[in-house]
């Protein structure tokens, strides 16, 4: 017995394992959102193609998805919450975190996942994630050899910048 890596507690062969093989549809937005977590765990990127909405499959190739994933051990999925998405609905959100290390350093994505569902076939959208913004300079790096910027007419290195040595 093998457990599905989408944390449901079920055996894969009875949980993700068929959508990614193709033996049947995910029947929930939910169920998409499992199966594509379970895709990069078992490194079926073929899959994560596959499952985008074809108007946006152009936007990535399996290729630069193995090369953004394969860094990553992915740990474990929780999913946060869901907005529609069953088996009746059209659109739906799911809500979830994703843990994994890199390098041994923890990590996790946070994301609000859209899906649609055409002629019976859900399809991941897009989504937002969130996230801390990488802190950006706000002026242009002073080099040690650039006139100081106090307007000495000095280096930087023998002026203001003489005690960061």
């Amino acid at each position: 017995m093998s457990l599905c890596p989408c944390g449901s507690q079920l055996e894969d062969k009875d949980c993700c394992l068929p959508v990614l093989e193709g033996a049947k549809k995910a029947p929930t937005a939910e169920a998409l959102m499992r199966a594509r977590y379970t895709a990069h765990v078992l490194k079926k990127y073929d899959f994560l193609v596959e499952s985008a909405h074809p108007e946006f499959r152009d936007d990535v190739s399996p290729s630069e998805i193995e090369e953004w994933s394969s860094v990553m051990d992915w740990k474990s999925l929780e999913i946060l919450g869901t907005k529609e998405g069953l088996e009746n609905d059209e659109t739906g959100e799911v809500s979830f975190c994703a843990h994994y290390s890199v390098r041994d350093f923890p990590q996790e994505l946070r994301e609000d996942a859209f899906f649609r569902k055409e002629n019976g076939t859900w399809y991941y959208v897009d989504g937002t994630v969130y996230g801390k913004e990488p802190v950006r300079r706000e002026s242009p790096k002073i080099g040690r050899n650039d006139p100081c910027p106090c307007g000495s007419g000095r280096k930087y290195k023998k002026c203001c910048g003489k005690n960061e040595e």
